[in-house]
């Protein structure tokens, strides 16, 4: 009976899976290695390309679910009903439009009571908007709507599945996917399942790759677009934002994302030449 490092025994189902991600994540090395096509690649038209999927969604979202338990309790919900429903609203009105992401269990934002200026998303559909975030924004429709577009981004590029599979690839997967695939089939967390999903500041991880972040950014515009956001908000919110890094350090969890300038001047130019966002503006008379 194969045993866990806790000394109790691991489900054989899990022991036979994790056989399997080992044995994927060797083959794809051996592949990449011999210039030969990757196995396990799947075309994501959000994104325009094909992607490395190695992990089930089943997978990813036991995984999420414990995650979001495991959130939900160290940082906490705020309780602040008019504000949450505010959150709500902006969930039904950027859900409802052309392509968006639309998870088994819905799209579930929440506001969290902590002062950081953060947002993050889980493959799960779970999406956390920290207090300190609000009152960043101002509680403005448009800037928040950018944010969460942003997040819808995150899934509709299945940016956790790839970050997995990716790490799998590079053989630091075989521990980090073992691990949380593990303790998925226990009911057991471990900060390797945040860091696989891309929750880098919750739990000290790296954040998604600044590629990740770009295609999020672009999905987002583009869903707030459609929802009929103005185009604008990303200006102000990376404005201010690099005007409070100049005061304080700026806010920890943009550490490993794009520069402010740099995302600015992209926000700018999807506004100007990304023939769907273009035609979106236009739309709703936005252009």
């Amino acid at each position: 009976m194969t045993s866990r490092s806790d000394g109790a025994p691991a489900a054989p189902a899990y022991a036979h899976r994790r056989r399997d991600l080992i044995a994927a994540g060797a083959s794809v090395l051996t592949a990449m290695a011999l210039g030969l096509p990757l196995g396990g690649c799947q075309q994501n038209p959000a994104l325009g390309r094909s992607q490395l999927i190695l992990v089930s969604e089943e997978e990813l979202e036991q995984m999420s679910n414990m995650a979001e338990r495991d959130i939900r309790r160290r940082t906490g919900v705020l309780r602040d009903p008019e504000r949450q429903r505010r959150l709500e609203r902006l969930a039904d009105r950027l859900g409802s439009v052309e392509d968006a992401p639309r998870p088994r269990r819905g799209f579930r934002p929440e506001l969290l009571d902590d002062r950081s200026v953060n947002a993050f998303v889980l493959p799960n559909g779970y999406s956390g908007y920290y207090d300190g975030l609000w009152r960043f924004t101002r509680g403005d429709d448009s800037e928040l709507g950018l944010v969460m577009g942003h997040e819808m981004g995150h899934l509709a590029g299945r940016h956790a599945q790839e970050r997995v599979s990716q790490q799998l690839a590079l053989s630091i997967g075989a521990v980090v996917v073992g691990t949380a695939a593990g303790a998925a089939v226990g009911r057991r967390y471990s900060p390797a399942i945040g860091a696989a999903l891309g929750l880098g500041v919750a739990l000290g991880g790296a954040a998604f790759s600044r590629s990740h972040e770009y295609e999020a950014d672009r999905l987002g515009l583009l869903y707030a677009a459609r929802a009929g956001y103005d185009p604008e908000a990303g200006q102000r919110f990376w404005d201010r934002m690099e005007a409070q890094e100049g005061r304080s350090g700026g806010p920890s969890f943009l550490s490993t994302h794009p520069s402010y300038g740099d995302r600015r001047e992209r926000l700018a130019r999807l506004v100007r030449e990304d023939p769907e966002i273009v035609a979106a503006l236009r739309a709703k008379g936005r252009a």
